[in-house]
């Protein structure tokens, strides 16, 4: 299985907004960029082929060139059309399986990614792990690449999987806590840093 990982990231002046109350943009930039160099480390760690890290944002791309992902610069607006780049991406490299993850996954570790691996399937196939809510989606892996459309946002763990029985595809559900801890809120900040974890 050649397995390609897409991490989206938005403009890093607009990226974290719900965060303003206690970062600065500054420091929210500076957030997001180490998210996402956790998150490609951690990718890298668990032998995953190829990275990719979608964005608008020449300072993101830079870096994420820096971290060994291969920058992509989205042309379209929006989330699911960046991973529709990423996609075209994965797939014109020979892709067989596409996992995506977001940025803002700070405890991540390769042990998370392998478990999200292990838990596919043969072909065609999904694994899908929700944030701590069972709301988001906080990781997604298609085998192959184009078996489900990109469906995030507000509902996105409930929407992806009715569009895989709807196609019929096989789905494993993969919770682990490190993979369903994302930072978006005040109070996820507040946590983690009540846990010792320093960002």
């Amino acid at each position: 299985m050649s397995v390609f990982a897409v991490v989206p990231v938005k403009d890093l002046w607009g990226t974290k907004s719900r965060l303003s109350p206690i970062l600065n943009p500054g420091a929210r930039a500076g957030l997001t960029l180490y998210m996402m160099g956790r998150v490609i480390r951690a990718l890298h760690e668990a032998d995953v082929s190829e990275v990719a890290v979608v964005s608008p944002d020449p300072v993101v791309l830079h870096t994420a060139a820096d971290h060994g992902a291969t920058p992509v610069t989205q042309e379209s607006r929006g989330l699911n059309p960046a991973l529709d780049e990423g996609r075209k991406w994965a797939m014109d490299k020979g892709a067989t399986s596409l996992l995506v993850l977001p940025a803002d996954l700070p405890l991540l570790d390769q042990e998370d990614v392998r478990a999200v691996i292990e838990s596919s399937g043969d072909a065609p196939s999904a694994v899908i792990s929700p944030d701590a809510n069972r709301a988001g989606t906080n990781a997604l892996l298609m085998t192959p690449p184009d078996a489900l459309p990109f469906l995030f946002g507000e509902g996105s763990y409930d929407a992806h999987v009715r569009a895989a029985v709807e196609h019929g595809i096989p789905i494993e559900i993969c919770e682990r806590p490190h993979l369903a801890f994302d930072l978006d809120t005040a109070d996820n900040f507040r946590e983690l840093r009540e846990k010792g974890h320093q960002v």
